[in-house]
């Protein structure tokens, strides 16, 4: 919680500040409410000059940080537990709340994706939306997509492709620094992958990648997971539309016809 929060839930929320105002009232000694960085949100000063060199400090936490302090007679104690309470369940909704949102997105990309890939059943055409969808995740960075028969597909073989190509999904925030990397894939600063998958067979990787440091976090994989487990099952059926048309048309060249 950063301290302009802090100071909404003290001066402004609907429920804590009347509850602060009750707790304070139970006290006349001087009562300071400061955020972590010692700025007064709250200085009531009714307190005789006395009851300030009895003060003591009291903190107020959320998931063991913490965020602000309260001074006062002993009684202050019971008024940082409170507000503790308070900060750490507005912290927990609002955790909710980019939970329930980052979920209505991914409902969103999924709809959208399964609308564009479904309207091909061409290889190039599949790759290409999957590569431009994995180039808007909220961390940012470029897209892309190698296939095991693809022109590319050597890059499967080692490094760290080739072991999420083998194995799950994976961040990779300093390449640089991990024993896998391949010479090649050191033009990357971070990365995030995930294998495509169709029947159990393994089709390629999909991912995320940055020339420059970028901080990919657990829900960006979530989304990039979302997109492979979309696009390896049309890769797969437009792979054996394509080889059916191809094979179509040699049949239709056969001077036997």
């Amino acid at each position: 919680m950063n301290p302009d929060e802090l100071r909404r839930l003290i001066v402004r929320h609907r429920h804590v500040a009347p509850m602060l105002s009750v707790l304070l009232a139970a006290t006349d000694a001087r009562v300071t409410i400061t955020d972590a960085d010692g700025e007064v949100i709250l200085d009531r000063q009714i307190g005789a000059a006395s009851a300030i060199g009895a003060a003591e400090r009291y903190p107020i936490t959320v998931e063991g940080a913490t965020v602000g302090w309260v001074e006062g007679p002993r009684p202050s104690s019971a008024i940082a537990a409170v507000l503790s309470y308070a900060a750490a369940r507005e912290t927990d909704k609002r955790a909710l709340a980019r939970e329930a949102l980052d979920r209505y997105r991914e409902l969103n990309l999924i709809y959208d994706l399964a609308e564009e890939i479904g309207a091909t059943l061409e290889v190039d055409a599949v790759a290409g939306v999957a590569v431009e969808e994995a180039g808007r995740l909220p961390t940012g960075g470029e897209g892309f997509i190698v296939l095991r028969d693809g022109p590319d597909g050597s890059q499967l073989d080692d490094g760290i492709l080739g072991a999420i190509f083998a194995g799950d999904a994976e961040i990779v925030n300093d390449v640089g620094a991990d024993p896998r990397a391949s010479d090649g894939e050191r033009s990357m600063a971070s990365v995030v992958a995930a294998p495509l998958r169709a029947r159990g067979e393994r089709l390629g990787v999909i991912g995320t990648r940055s020339s420059e440091p970028r901080e990919y976090h657990a829900s960006d994989l979530k989304v990039l997971s979302a997109i492979a487990s979309l696009t390896a099952p049309t890769l797969a059926q437009a792979a054996v539309h394509q080889a059916a048309v191809v094979a179509a048309g040699r049949g239709s060249s056969d001077p036997g016809d």
